[in-house]
């Protein structure tokens, strides 16, 4: 694994940031002492002070300077108070740039560097953070995959069914839900509890009621919400809430 000389790319005046945009999300700041978790879209750890220990379910802990974890795999990072850039997007092309593996995870990702350098900047650019993590433009994705994940993101309180979708696509279901899950690298369930949960937590970042952004974004109660979110990322809603996190809530679009 890789372990450069330690760069400081975070001073003590920047507090840590969140973004959250249409289809991705990302977060630059300290290790929040999460426990294991499995995200429902890929993670992508980079330790922006030097390296950090990825702890597994399967494989103990690995220390790393960058690391990939796919979607559902079980996992959580220990910087020991210092700064990480986690970035969580269903870009496929991401595992791509990982030089070594170990059972599903990456280790060592081509433009590690870049990842770091850019999170040094005052004003960190998420758009840019997430070109460099996929290598360049994000691949071409089917077109017909994406408008069921465009829909999927703009209307996340409908329980969309693959059955009838793959049928309007021509497509068998299994075809279907293949296809998806080589386009998004997680599955057609867990990208709409993925949508789900980032709704919920932009509307509650924007100042809204908790338990109405819960309900808007298809949750059953405040509580499945809660569930749900501590069960992909390790903490809970309010915790991550009461960190101070800046968010960062542009709508712009991105895959």
């Amino acid at each position: 694994m890789t372990d450069g000389a330690p760069v400081k790319s975070c001073g003590p005046t920047r507090s840590p940031m969140a973004w959250i945009r249409p289809g991705y999300a990302g977060y630059i700041g300290p290790e929040l002492g999460v426990d294991l978790h499995s995200t429902s879209v890929a993670v992508l750890s980079v330790g922006l002070d030097g390296p950090f220990a990825l702890e597994t379910a399967t494989h103990g802990e690995i220390l790393t300077r960058s690391a990939y974890s796919p979607a559902r795999a079980v996992h959580r990072v220990n910087t020991l108070g210092r700064w990480i850039l986690l970035l969580w997007s269903p870009a496929s092309a991401i595992a791509g740039q990982m030089t070594t593996t170990e059972g599903p995870y990456g280790f060592a990702h081509l433009r590690e560097r870049e990842l770091v350098e850019q999170c040094r900047l005052p004003d960190a650019d998420p758009g840019r953070i997430l070109a460099i993590a996929v290598g360049g433009p994000p691949a071409d994705i089917d077109p017909r995959i994406e408008r069921v994940a465009a829909a999927i993101r703009r209307h996340p309180d409908h329980a969309f069914r693959a059955e009838p979708i793959a049928a309007t696509l021509g497509l068998s279901t299994s075809h279907f839900l293949r296809l998806f899950v080589q386009q998004y690298g997680t599955t057609f369930r867990r990208y709409q509890q993925w949508a789900r949960v980032i709704h919920a937590m932009r509307a509650v970042a924007a100042g809204h009621d908790l338990t109405r952004s819960a309900t808007d974004a298809g949750f059953a109660t405040p509580s499945h919400f809660s569930e749900t979110f501590h069960r992909m990322f390790g903490m809970s809603a309010t915790a991550a809430l009461r960190s101070g996190l800046r968010f960062d809530l542009e709508t712009t679009s991105a895959p």
